[in-house]
């Protein structure tokens, strides 16, 4: 019982994880899109209403489009994965014999002596053949129901609407002289925060991903300060 209570519970952790891998990318995107942005607006003089609207553009165009591309990843992932399974279903019917066969070679692959290889491949295709191929064969360890590509899209433009909320929020509130270099600078430790979550989830170097988010934010707020000077002149 025990046992397999932590096996659910490192399964539940990994897939957790995968989550998270992909939302932090979201927020980060979100981060970098909107102080780009703002730092651009602020820098040519852009009076708070259109800074505002400016934001609010951004949130909604980035999250949506954040969440479609998740929603098609996911759900064209599924399809793709079902129709191979069903494929394999197809071929299971027509020539059972041959796809045993198969199968126990897939497992003498894998390092399995012949007679050993054979147990196996008759346990599993006893209980399941079509799951049996799906592991061996098509490396799937299981298809759910349903995509699930809904809560993931959802998910994924709430994360960028959250990451590109840190920026708007820190600009819309800060005394307007100071708007620029503090905005710089917070868009900066936040990256550098997710950054350190990332290398969390991803078990990367921790100075790695931090210095790729911080050297990507810095070179997106400095094109975009640049570029709204010049239309300030």
């Amino acid at each position: 019982m025990t046992v397999t209570w932590l096996r659910v519970e490192a399964d539940w952790l990994q897939a957790w994880r995968e989550s998270a891998r992909g939302s932090i990318l979201e927020v980060n995107d979100g981060i970098v899109s909107a102080a780009g942005v703002a730092e651009g607006f602020a820098s040519a003089g852009a009076p708070s209403t259109t800074l505002l609207f400016a934001g609010a553009a951004v949130v909604l165009a980035g999250g949506l489009a954040a969440a479609g591309a998740r929603y098609t990843e996911q759900r064209t992932e599924w399809e793709m994965n079902r129709s191979r399974i069903e494929q394999e279903r197809a071929s299971i019917e027509a020539d059972p014999e041959g796809e045993f066969e198969e199968l126990v070679g897939l497992y003498q692959a894998k390092g399995l002596d012949p007679d050993l290889a054979r147990q196996v491949a008759d346990a599993l295709t006893e209980r399941d053949p079509v799951a049996a191929h799906a592991d061996a064969e098509l490396r799937l360890d299981g298809l759910g129901v349903t995509s699930g590509a809904i809560p993931a899209a959802l998910i994924a433009g709430l994360s960028y609407g959250v990451g590109a909320a840190v920026p708007l929020v820190t600009m819309r509130w800060l005394p307007l002289g100071q708007r620029v270099p503090l905005t710089f600078l917070i868009v900066l430790v936040a990256l550098a925060l997710t950054g350190w979550f990332a290398a969390w989830l991803t078990e990367l170097p921790v100075f790695r991903l931090v210095r790729r988010n911080v050297v990507l934010g810095t070179a997106t707020m400095t094109a975009s300060l640049l570029i709204g000077q010049a239309v300030d002149l």
